[in-house]
Formats: structure tokens, C-alpha cells, sequence
């Protein structure tokens, strides 16, 4: 379960190889990331995705997006019991919120 204090923002693929490409860039660049598996409540991607801390998020997103490997989307923890809230692209970039649960 996530640490709500300290929310990880979870970001999906649609290729597993993509998911694995992405962990290797991000730790190659020095970021804290994790694969795991998507959390169940979240129907989207390939079945793995990748955990970061808000404070790399854009970097990472930019990191990606140079090396040509595309997300799905993005989550971020909300509530309790836990639930996700989709984060778009856009919202990232322009520091908006969105408000579609999952």
C-alpha cells in the first residue's frame, strides 16, 4: 500500500517492454523508480508500472519522452481505502488538476 504522506505517482504503458526500457533509463539517470505491477484498481496498460516520487515526475516524463517511450497514462494515490486518480500529460505539464477517478 502506498505511503499516503508521501505519495508515488504511478505511471502505465502499453507494451511491457516499454515499462522495462523506461525503468532502465530512469535508473540510468539517477531517479528513485520501481516496477511493479498495476495496482488492480487501475485497468489500463500492460500490467507493470513504474512508481516515482512527485519531486522527478516532470523530469522523468521529459527523460521518456526524449527517449521516444510512450506512457499510457499516469495515477496518483488518493483516499482510503486507496484509489487513483488519472493525471494527464497536459495537467503535468500546465499544473492543472484533473478530476477523473479510477
Amino acid at each position: 500500500m502506498p505511503d499516503l504522506e508521501k505519495p508515488e505517482y504511478i505511471i502505465c504503458f502499453q507494451r511491457v517492454a516499454n515499462a522495462i526500457m523506461a525503468e532502465q533509463v530512469l535508473l540510468e539517470g539517477g531517479y528513485s523508480v520501481r516496477v511493479m505491477p498495476v495496482p488492480s484498481s487501475i485497468r489500463e496498460g500492460c500490467g507493470f508500472c513504474l512508481r516515482l516520487i512527485p519531486e522527478e515526475l516532470q523530469r522523468a516524463v521529459a527523460s521518456l519522452s526524449d527517449r521516444g517511450l510512450t506512457l499510457t497514462d499516469v495515477y496518483l494515490p488518493s483516499g482510503e481505502p486507496v484509489s487513483y486518480k488519472k493525471i494527464s500529460l497536459a495537467t503535468l505539464i500546465n499544473g492543472k488538476d484533473n478530476d477523473e477517478q479510477c
